[in-house]
C-alpha cells in the first residue's frame, strides 16, 4: 500500500430551474423565483492508491434514502471505490428545491422536480469524477474553533408546551471542526468545516434559491485561504441561527453576517493548522548563544498511514400504532379537512399542510394494516490518519454529536447529521413529551413533527441511543 496521500477537489453549480417548489410543509413551500446565490456540489476525493474515499457537500435540503443510496453507488462505481466509502452531506438549506418523492404535487411540478433530480445527480457524479482526476500528493491536518451563531430552538409557551422558539441561555455545541487538505507546499486543496445549525436565515418570504449562511462562510474561507471549501452540516437538528428564521423578503444582510462570522472562525482555526512544516528544536541564532529560536522544518515521511471507511444500516422501531379503526378515522378526518380547504379557496400554506397530513394518514393506515414498520438509518465512519468523520442519515441533535465525539477513540472527530440521506429527526428519549407521543397531536416543535417525513408514528424513544451505539462501534472498528 502506498503511504502517500493523494487528494483532489472539484465544484459544480447545481442551481434549480425557476418555478420549482421548495420542500416545505408549514412554511418554505413557495416556488423559487430567483437565484440569490449559487447552489453547489463540492467534492473532495482522497486516495492512497488502494483505498479511495469521497466526501461531497451539497447545497440541498436532503434527498430520500432510496435516491441517495443509488447515487452513492453511482459515485462509487465512477471513481472505483465502494459505496461505503462515499459520504454525501447536505447543508440542509431551506432555500433549495423540492424533489418528487417529498410531497405530492401537480403533474407539472412533479415533472419539473423529476427532471431536476436526474440532472443534479448526474452533476454530483461528474463532480466526484473531476475531483478524482485531480488527485495530487497531499497532507491533512485538523483543528477546532468556536462560534456562537446558533441558538437552542426548543422553547416553552405559557402553557408549558414545547414550541419552536429561542432559548439563548440553553447550552449548544459551538464547535467549528476544521480539516485542511493541503498540497505538498501547504496550500489548501480544500478546507472542510462543520457546524451544527439550520440554514434558515433566508426565510420563507424570500422565494429564492440560496446556499444561505454556509455559502457566505465558504466565500470568506476561499477568499482568505484559497482552494475550495466544504461546509458539512453537523448535528443541528435542534439549533437555529441566533438571529432566527428570516422574516424579511430580503434576508441577505443577516445571511451574509452570519456566514462571515462562521467563515472568519474557520479561517482562524485553519491558519493554526500546518501540514507541511513543524517547529524544530530550539536553536541559537548565529553566534548569539543566549537567544534561542524554534525554526520551522519541513514535514517529511509518510503522509498516509491509514485511510478507511465503513457503514451499516441500523433498523429502528416505531412506537405504538393506533388501532385500525383509529387510523381509518384519521384518514377520513384529514381528507375532509383538505377537501374543505380546497372548497373555501384556502391559501397554499394551508393546502400544503392538509395535503401533507392526507399523505401521512394514508401511510399511517398502510403501516397499521401491514404491521411492524421499521426505519432504516445509515451510519458511516471514515478515518483519515488520526482524523475521523462520522455521518448519520438523520437530523441529529447537538447532544448526540457531543456524546459521539466523547466516545470516539480519535483525537479529532467530526459528527455529521444529514449525511447519505435524511430519514427523520432523531430526538433523544429525554426530548419526547412527558406523556408520550400522541398520534392525534399536531406538534409545534419540528423534531416531534414526524409527519413531515411521512413516518407513521414517532420512533421508539430508544432509537437515538441505538444509533449512538452503532456509530461508536464503527468508529472503534476503524481504530
Amino acid at each position: 500500500m502506498s503511504r502517500t496521500l493523494l487528494a483532489g477537489a472539484a465544484r459544480t453549480v447545481i442551481n434549480p430551474p425557476l418555478g420549482i417548489n421548495r420542500p416545505g410543509v408549514r412554511i418554505f413551500r413557495d416556488p423559487i423565483q430567483a437565484i440569490e446565490s449559487d447552489l453547489t456540489a463540492t467534492a473532495v476525493v482522497l486516495s492512497n492508491d488502494v483505498t479511495t474515499v469521497a466526501i461531497i457537500a451539497v447545497d440541498l435540503v436532503f434527498m430520500s434514502m432510496p435516491v441517495i443510496t443509488a447515487l452513492r453507488a453511482r459515485i462509487a462505481a465512477a471513481i472505483g471505490t465502494s459505496p461505503s466509502h462515499v459520504l454525501v452531506n447536505f447543508s440542509h438549506t431551506h432555500a433549495g428545491p423540492a424533489f418528487p418523492d417529498f410531497l405530492e404535487d401537480t403533474p407539472e411540478q412533479m415533472a419539473l422536480q423529476t427532471r431536476y433530480q436526474h440532472r443534479v445527480n448526474d452533476q454530483i457524479v461528474a463532480t466526484a469524477v473531476l475531483a478524482h482526476q485531480r488527485l495530487q500528493p497531499a497532507r491533512v491536518g485538523a483543528g477546532r474553533g468556536e462560534c456562537r451563531i446558533g441558538v437552542y430552538r426548543r422553547a416553552k409557551n405559557a402553557a408549558g408546551r414545547d414550541v419552536l422558539g429561542e432559548v439563548p441561555e440553553a447550552p449548544i455545541d459551538p464547535t467549528v471542526g476544521v480539516i485542511r487538505v493541503d498540497d505538498s507546499d501547504g496550500s489548501p486543496i480544500a478546507t472542510l468545516f462543520s457546524y451544527g445549525c439550520h440554514p434558515v436565515t433566508m426565510g420563507p418570504r424570500s422565494c429564492v434559491a440560496s446556499s444561505d449562511f454556509p455559502g457566505a462562510a465558504r466565500a470568506v474561507v476561499e477568499s482568505s485561504l484559497g482552494g475550495l471549501s466544504l461546509f458539512l452540516q453537523a448535528c443541528g437538528g435542534n439549533i437555529n441561527p441566533l438571529w432566527g428564521i428570516g422574516y424579511e423578503v430580503d434576508c441577505r444582510d443577516t445571511k451574509n453576517r452570519t456566514g462571515m462570522i462562521l467563515g472568519a472562525e474557520v479561517v482562524k482555526a485553519a491558519c493554526g493548522i500546518r501540514t507541511h512544516v513543524r517547529r524544530g528544536e530550539k536553536t541559537p541564532i548565529g553566534p548569539v548563544s543566549n537567544i534561542l529560536l524554534w525554526p520551522w522544518q519541513p514535514v517529511t515521511g509518510d503522509s498516509c498511514h491509514r485511510l478507511a471507511a465503513s457503514d451499516e444500516v441500523v433498523r429502528l422501531e416505531f412506537g405504538p400504532l393506533p388501532s385500525l379503526e383509529h387510523a381509518q378515522a384519521i384518514v377520513q378526518r384529514w381528507q375532509d379537512q383538505h377537501a374543505a380547504n380546497l372548497a373555501r379557496g384556502a391559501g397554499h400554506w394551508d393546502l400544503n399542510y392538509s395535503l401533507r397530513f392526507v399523505d401521512w394518514s394514508r401511510r399511517l393506515l398502510a403501516a397499521v394494516q401491514q404491521g411492524h414498520p421499521v426505519l432504516d438509518v445509515v451510519v458511516q465512519a471514515i478515518r483519515i490518519n488520526e482524523i475521523a468523520v462520522c455521518g448519520i442519515s438523520v437530523e441529529s441533535f447537538f447532544e448526540t454529536g457531543l456524546q459521539l465525539k466523547s466516545r470516539s477513540p480519535f483525537p479529532h472527530t467530526e459528527i455529521l447529521g444529514y449525511s447519505n440521506g435524511c430519514a427523520a429527526y432523531l430526538p433523544r428519549a429525554d426530548d419526547y413529551p412527558a406523556g408520550g407521543w400522541d398520534v392525534d397531536e399536531q406538534y409545534a416543535v419540528p423534531d416531534m413533527f414526524f409527519q413531515s417525513y411521512s413516518l407513521p408514528v414517532a420512533l421508539h424513544p430508544n432509537s437515538e441511543q441505538r444509533v449512538v451505539e452503532r456509530a461508536t462501534a464503527l468508529l472503534h472498528g476503524l481504530q
